[in-house]
């Protein structure tokens, strides 16, 4: 061969070596890529899997603007009316009631827009005087009266316990709750039994909270903070409020 042909020999390896290199080089790149692509996936489905199951472990809030009430007969004003005698029972028929029967009552999850801090959403708590549940941080509320539907006896217990107005929005989950002690405890018979709607209720811009005698102190929770240390009845509601709203959008 001639030193010209030698050295195109030798120039035609090269090519061809870094050909090889180049598409040795491209291949493992490619594979490099395909796997974090499947790494990030893999994580980015376990991410959404846990994110479902927690959503859909706190899902059962109603829709919007939906208190459940249904009449059966088109005379609801007198279907709603509440004589006092239906509000103020006496005290020992009212003190056999809470020992023998179960009471229906409605929780109220007040929630409003800290007015000092930004973008800040606050459900407001109240730490019991009395029994069932006396001395722990809970919510507003109290007996169901005849004739209401859950949102008028929302307003009317936050209204009577807070002092604050608002607007009843959405029903957030029904709840059996037994107590072992209650206000109206004798020697013998002990305990209560309550079935509570838990209504979301937002507060009204400008209301100023005024305690009556049933609550000792209240406070308001930032609901973006930590609330697993909260009473697990106060707890299950919020998540509840949190997953609709990550789901739904809130109001």
């Amino acid at each position: 061969h001639t030193v010209a042909e030698q050295v195109g020999e030798i120039y035609t390896r090269e090519i061809k070596m870094a050909s090889s290199f180049v598409k040795q080089q491209s291949f493992l790149t490619t594979c490099i890529g395909v796997a974090a692509f499947a790494a990030g996936y893999a994580v980015a489905s376990l991410w959404q899997k846990a994110g479902r199951k927690k959503y859909r472990d706190s899902a059962g809030a109603s829709v919007e603007g939906e208190d459940h009430s249904m009449f059966y007969d088109e005379d609801i004003v007198s279907l709603t009316s509440i004589p006092d005698r239906k509000k103020f029972l006496p005290s020992d028929f009212y003190g056999q009631m809470v020992r023998d029967c179960i009471i229906c009552c409605v929780d109220c999850v007040v929630v409003r827009n800290n007015p000092f801090k930004k973008n800040t959403r606050e459900c407001l708590l109240v730490e019991r005087s009395d029994e069932p549940a006396k001395g722990l941080w809970w919510l507003p509320g109290g007996r169901i009266f005849k004739g209401e539907t859950f949102f008028t006896a929302a307003l009317r217990k936050t209204q009577e316990e807070t002092g604050v107005e608002g607007r009843a929005l959405q029903v957030l989950g029904v709840y059996n709750t037994f107590f072992p002690r209650s206000s109206w405890d004798t020697e013998i018979e002990k305990g209560t039994q309550t079935v509570n709607v838990v209504v979301f209720v937002e507060l009204k811009e400008g209301s100023q909270v005024i305690l009556d005698d049933t609550s000792e102190r209240y406070r308001w929770l930032p609901l973006d903070g930590e609330i697993e240390d909260e009473d697990k009845y106060v707890y299950v509601q919020l998540q509840r409020l949190e997953a609709w709203n990550t789901t739904f959008g809130s109001q």
